[in-house]
């Protein structure tokens, strides 16, 4: 699911921290994961058609307008009932976070198809500014932008053609410009600049598994 393709035609909002914290909460396997996911990208290809009343809950646009209930778990559908149809793109940045991190706990991996240039990895030096950064510093948002640029930007076959491994922040935060977000002050100011745009897909997962073990 290509987000950047849907966010024309779908409201966006982002969604609290505590909501996003109570999803993954309530998400408990992979498979979990995976259903929410797919059962998402199907209401995003309908909203990306037709549009959809952003504050209507997403379950009961899935059951009362696309007739899913029957094809969707009950426990699914409780968990999306957290959601409008404005937090849609939110929503499946979250998921398809957690889907990652999911195949990371079952040894899988998550970013083939990205280029090794991306996947260098991480000196014991890097290792501590990051350690460092995300120990004062509540950078969730960034965390998901992280995940998203990987996985709709440096997954296209012609990534190392505009995106060389430089700079990570500077990077970034010219891709959450151009979406209009605001860029965390923490970001902009702490984030270690020694870490490149080549180590992005260790970086990524060093900050995971640190946070998880928080």
């Amino acid at each position: 699911m290509h987000t950047c393709d849907i966010r024309v035609f779908v409201s966006q909002e982002s969604l609290q921290t505590l909501t996003l914290a109570s999803i993954a909460g309530e998400l408990q396997s992979y498979s979990e994961v995976c259903e929410a996911l797919s059962t998402l990208e199907v209401a995003l290809g309908f909203l990306a058609m037709t549009g959809g009343e952003p504050h209507m809950q997403l379950s009961h646009y899935l059951e009362e307008v696309l007739q899913m209930g029957n094809q969707v778990a009950e426990h699914i559908l409780k968990t999306l009932s957290m959601c409008c149809l404005k937090h849609c793109v939110a929503l499946w940045q979250l998921l398809a976070s957690l889907k990652s991190e999911n195949m990371l706990r079952l040894k899988r991996d998550p970013f083939v198809g990205i280029s090794d240039d991306y996947k260098q990895v991480l000196s014991e030096d890097e290792h501590r500014l990051l350690t460092t950064f995300f120990s004062v510093c509540n950078a969730d948002t960034f965390l998901l932008e992280m995940h998203e640029f990987m996985v709709l930007v440096l997954k296209t076959p012609n990534a190392t053609d505009t995106y060389k491994p430089d700079w990570l922040k500077e990077t970034l935060v010219s891709y959450m410009e151009r979406k209009d977000l605001d860029i965390p002050p923490d970001v902009e100011e702490l984030f270690p600049e020694q870490i490149c745009l080549s180590h992005y897909v260790e970086a990524w997962k060093f900050i995971v598994t640190f946070k998880q073990e928080r």
